[in-house]
This record gives structure tokens, sequence and C-alpha cells, in this order.
């Protein structure tokens, strides 16, 4: 990997985090129907053992910005409480925008949060259709099943809107869910040429 004299801490630090993602050589479990696998060889721990995440969210959501949502999505059925969230601020925007309808709101933020690597599963092997619209119902099973199961605060699931990327769900009835740490809640203003 080449970095540059110039490139800032946290930069290294993202680029540390993602180089050992989805390894090739990680085999998918075949146990469970989940099929999720503990995830610490998959994510920088950093020297405090801890996972980022990343949400772009509304200012006027601000208060509560890892809250989770019962809207449903690609992984759980509408009426499930679950946090969507990202394992790279890029993968938020990139989320936030392909979600978006109407007018880019003005005022928006990017939250950072934290919890323990520990605490994050990796789905290694996803229903072949978890990518294709309309949202299929053996991949909200997945997610819907991970969540009842309680087995672990998030799962690392990829990302539809860059392949290369990762997204994470949060079970807000995991006891751990109260330790998700906020290290960091900064305005954010969308380039209006990302918009079509």
């Amino acid at each position: 990997m080449i970095r540059f004299a110039s490139q800032s801490a946290e930069s290294r630090e993202l680029d540390e985090a993602l180089q050992d993602t989805f390894p090739a050589s990680d085999p998918p479990s075949m146990t469970t129907p989940i099929a999720a696998t503990p995830s610490e060889q998959f994510l920088h721990q950093g020297t405090a053992g801890e996972v980022r995440l990343y949400r772009v969210i509304d200012a006027r959501d601000a208060a509560e910005p890892f809250a989770p949502t019962t809207a449903g999505g690609r992984w759980t059925h509408p009426g499930t409480p679950c946090v969507y969230a990202s394992l790279s601020p890029a993968a938020a925007l990139l989320e936030y925008l392909v979600h978006l309808e109407g007018r880019t709101p003005e005022k928006l933020m990017l939250a950072v949060g934290a919890i323990r690597a520990a605490d994050v599963l990796a789905e290694t092997n996803p229903p072949s259709t978890w990518c294709t619209l309309p949202y299929h119902e053996e991949v909200r099973q997945v997610g819907d099943a991970w969540l009842r199961s309680r087995r672990s605060l998030a799962l690392r699931v990829p990302s539809a809107t860059c392949m290369d990327e990762g997204n994470l769900l949060l079970n807000p009835e995991h006891p751990a869910f109260a330790a998700l740490q906020l290290v960091a809640l900064r305005p954010l203003t969308i380039d209006p040429r990302l918009r079509i």
C-alpha cells in the first residue's frame, strides 16, 4: 500500500481498517442459517480493539444519530428495529444518496461511532439475491434471524452500492448496544455534482 507523507492519521487508520476486508481465504460457514462468523479477523481493531462506523444523517436527527429504524431495508423486514451503518465515510455517503428522495437537505451531519470488534459478526455466505432489487425475502430473513438470535451487537454485510465496501447492521435490543460510543458528529456538505 502506497502512503503519502501528507496522509492524515485518520486516513491511514481507515486504509488499514479496509485492507483485509472479506479475505478470499475465509470459507463460508455452513453450520447455521445465519452463516455468520466472528469478525475480529476481518476488521481493524485499532489500539483499543474498536471498529468505527459511520452514518450520514439529517441535522434534525443529531440528538440520536444511531437511532434504530423500523422502516425495513435490504436485510430486515419493515417493523423490525435495526440500525444501518457503514464502515467508511464514503460508504455512508453512498448509502445516504442512494436512499435519498427529493432534494438534498441543506444541513447534514456525519456521525462516527465506535463499538468493540469482538461485538461484530460477518455474514460470509449471503443469499445469491442479496444485491438485487427489489429486496428479497430470503435476504431479509437472514437479517431478521440474526436480530432475533442476539448473537452479536453488529452484523457485517456487503454494500450493494459499492461491492468493495461494507455495512453494519446494529441490533438495538442487544445488551451491548448501550456501549455504542459517539466519537464525532460533524457537519457535512454534499457536493451538488453527486446528484443527477
